[in-house]
């Protein structure tokens, strides 16, 4: 279920929550007051993948590895949906 706001024009505007989970180097682009590599963000609704990324300054190349809802994805462009849950790593290196 979707939220709700209105604008100062008086229109209501849809609004989605979405869970966000960073990994290793990428959770100090979580917002402040985020704790566990976590944070509950609002989106507009039709918000993307993208989208999320640009919210969180994340540049796109740090996002090796993206999970929505347990299914990895690398389409950026792709639709979120009030409730997701997004989990996001950076590139590994090992040697």
């Amino acid at each position: 279920m979707g939220l709700s706001r209105r604008t100062k024009t008086g229109r209501d505007e849809n609004l989605m929550r979405i869970e966000v989970k960073l990994f290793a180097t990428l959770r100090k682009h979580l917002p402040s007051g985020a704790s566990g590599g976590k944070a509950i963000l609002t989106l507009d609704e039709g918000a993307t993948l993208a989208t999320l990324l640009r919210q969180l300054n994340i540049p796109v190349e740090l996002a090796q590895m993206v999970l929505i809802n347990g299914e990895q994805t690398r389409e950026f462009d792709r639709p979120l949906a009030d409730g997701d849950a997004v989990s996001i790593f950076p590139p590994v290196a090992g040697g």
